[in-house]
């Protein structure tokens, strides 16, 4: 059995804002070619920002690397890269990155580099004297580096990931990094550089890959914060506001407010958003099968909800 390491794709392009819907569009057919495809974890479209990143980046994240390949060699997928650089003509650049939650960070700077074949091992040296140099640096949160996958991509793709824009550039603009910059110059045939301003920490964007303004409608968002927020509150409610009674009011409040987010952030939400995929999916605001089938399933959990914690409630406390 293949070991689930996960595998991201990023593809990055320069097109005006002014096209944006058109190119909206576009990445929902890929979207849509990617929703069929086995092992597909979470999409995300970012739109170009100010002195950050001046090309609308998309970015698929599937479980293994066979299902990503699945997916990159799908000709669909292969079309409409060709229909995107036709009509937009600008070439699309495509990185690979073994390993997903690469990009899970505030900032985060992915090179991927042609490598002459003679100059491997000079490489693979200087890439350590960079990883090394690298540490010292306030801020730097982790590396990944991706050797060339066969059929996939010829290139070899580093990802650094830091806290901050702000020591991402000091990192960049250091004398030590030009320096090593400048002593690698001779190993690569070609050098790209992909510079990511945020990660994937929207809570819902994930769902579709649709810009933040163009994501899940606002009523499921809804319905999903609560059907999480209420088993999560009750609770707290009824085993732990019995523990802390004597607390002041406003360390208890905050213990609740902290747990409560807490939780949402990096438990319920991520999880819902993955069981829900394909209704959160469904942007088109009609009474679609899918639309009316997931609605029912959440007031019907709700209702399982209501009547669980009404009985574990008149359970007695230990």
């Amino acid at each position: 059995m293949e070991e689930s390491t996960g595998a991201c794709l990023v593809l990055s392009q320069e097109v005006p804002k002014r096209l944006g819907e058109e190119y909206r569009s576009c990445h929902q057919k890929l979207v849509d070619i990617a929703l069929e495809c086995d092992g597909l974890r979470e999409v995300s479209l970012l739109e170009p920002v100010s002195k950050i990143q001046n090309e609308w980046v998309q970015i698929f994240q599937f479980e293994t690397i066979a299902q990503l390949e699945e997916f990159i060699s799908n000709g669909l997928f292969k079309d409409l890269i060709i229909f995107l650089e036709k009509q937009f003509s600008v070439e699309v650049v495509s990185q690979v990155i073994a390993e997903a939650d690469q990009l899970t960070v505030p900032v985060t700077i992915v090179i991927s580099k042609s490598v002459k074949p003679e100059c491997f091992r000079e490489y693979m040296e200087w890439q350590e004297k960079i990883n090394e140099a690298i540490k010292a640096f306030p801020g730097f949160l982790g590396a990944g580096l991706t050797k060339p996958i066969k059929g996939v991509q010829d290139d070899w793709v580093v990802v650094f990931r830091f806290d901050s824009n702000k020591h991402l550039d000091d990192w960049l603009d250091s004398d030590e990094h030009q320096k090593l910059v400048k002593l690698g110059e001779g190993f690569f045939r070609d050098v790209n550089v992909k510079r990511i301003g945020h990660g994937f920490e929207d809570w819902f964007t994930h769902a579709r890959g649709r810009a933040n303004n163009t994501g899940p409608a606002q009523w499921k968002m809804a319905m999903l914060v609560l059907l999480m927020l209420y088993p999560i509150v009750m609770a707290i409610e009824i085993w732990l506001l019995p523990l802390v009674k004597d607390w002041p009011f406003a360390s208890t409040n905050f213990v609740v407010s902290m747990l409560i987010v807490s939780s949402l952030s990096w438990v319920a939400i991520p999880a819902m958003t993955k069981v829900f995929k394909v209704w959160l999916s469904d942007t088109s605001g009609k009474l679609t099968r899918v639309n009316l089938m997931g609605t029912i399933v959440v007031i019907v959990l709700y209702f399982i909800l209501v009547i669980l914690v009404g009985w574990v409630a008149k359970l007695p406390t230990v």
